[in-house]
């Protein structure tokens, strides 16, 4: 089952970054999903931490765009603020990616790496003066 999410998830960020659905490039991610190497380590993946990050990586989406258009209007001033944001307790590969992943996507934040001991990583964001988070 859990290699099946992968490719699954594979697959979708492959569609994510190539924006493109024709069969030809369908084939291509698929190709790409099964023959990148799949991790060794036979731990668990939590399926409930699992659906929180999905669910927020694709919340992520809409406010991604919600917040180009934000950039697009602002002529002002952005504050920026670096932050500290701990990973998911179960130290998934697969989780740690999507939280990266949902922070890089949105505009107004990028990743920037890890923290000196390793437990967390690094956030750059921007934000209107006007907006408080």
């Amino acid at each position: 089952m859990g290699r099946v999410i992968t490719v699954v998830l594979r697959l979708l960020i492959w569609l994510l970054l190539t924006g493109d659905l024709s069969r030809v490039n369908v084939l291509i991610g698929l190709l790409v999903a099964v023959l990148l190497p799949m991790s060794r380590r036979s731990r668990r993946l939590p399926l409930r931490q699992l659906l929180v990050a999905l669910r927020d990586s694709l919340l992520a989406i809409p406010q991604a765009f919600a917040e180009g258009f934000v950039l697009l209007r602002s002529g002002r001033t952005l504050t920026e603020t670096l932050e500290t944001q701990g990973f998911s307790d179960s130290g998934s590969a697969l989780l740690i990616f999507l939280e990266v992943f949902r922070v890089t996507l949105t505009p107004f934040t990028i990743a920037l790496g890890l923290d000196a001991d390793g437990r967390a990583f690094r956030v750059h964001r921007l934000a209107p003066p006007d907006v408080r988070q």
